[in-house]
């Protein structure tokens, strides 16, 4: 059931064109963009792992920087080591995981190339930094 019509590329009255040069009406390139964009079952799972990983990290992150430092006792060198590594985990949740689950699910970069330098730059300095100090 092909209901498009072939056109001129450059003709004004067509606004949506295939690779074979054919018209393509506006419900047919609404039902293209929902195929792609609408994740499936596998991406929803993806989605609600990295939304847990996301909520336990930070609020797990946030509760040792607070304890650390609303406790005087608590303020040893060791302890203060392990709240460094928080906050850079805490900053990698915050900045890197969000992009990371569009990123997965569109398998398209939206957010443009200074977003796009700026979060390779987080997640290798705080992963470095993560994996040196461990």
């Amino acid at each position: 059931m092909n209901t498009s019509k072939v056109c001129l590329y450059n003709s004004s009255s067509c606004y949506f064109i295939d690779i074979k040069n054919n018209c393509l009406s506006d419900d047919m390139v609404l039902d293209l963009i929902l195929k792609y964009v609408l994740p499936t079952y596998y991406e929803w799972m993806c989605i609600v792992l990295y939304l847990i990983v996301f909520i336990v990290g930070t609020v797990g992150n946030l509760l040792v920087i607070i304890v650390i430092q609303r406790n005087r006792s608590m303020r040893t060198v060791t302890n203060m080591f392990i709240m460094n590594l928080a906050a850079a985990d805490l900053l990698v949740l915050l900045f890197c995981l969000p992009a990371t689950v569009i990123q997965d699910v569109t398998k398209t970069w939206f957010f443009g190339l200074i977003l796009c330098k700026f979060v390779n730059y987080i997640q290798v300095c705080f992963s470095f930094l993560i994996n040196v100090c461990i």
